[in-house]
């Protein structure tokens, strides 16, 4: 492997280097650093870390909230039951 993947600043590596060596370059780039991909040693693509995105809320207590929109009323159902029942049995 090339000695320009120990500095843990940007990096130049070859495409024949990062494809010998994929799975290495990956996990640096998972720590952090940043690796300039050239072919005949003009730079062609970088890769760098993606930062994880927001955390995803959890989801509502769907229950909770119709129990305080609806209250204690019981909801019929809906249309589907007038579709099924006109249908008759297939």
């Amino acid at each position: 492997m090339s000695y320009k993947l120990y500095d843990m600043g940007t990096v130049t590596i070859s495409v024949r280097e990062l494809q010998q060596h994929l799975k290495q370059v990956l996990a640096r780039v998972e720590r952090g650093q940043v690796v300039e991909v050239t072919r005949r040693r003009k730079p062609v693509a970088r890769l760098a870390p993606v930062h994880p995105a927001t955390e995803a809320s959890p989801w509502p207590d769907l229950t909770a909230r119709a129990q305080a929109v609806f209250g204690t009323r019981v909801l019929e159902s809906g249309g589907i039951s007038a579709i099924s029942e006109g249908r008759g049995e297939r």
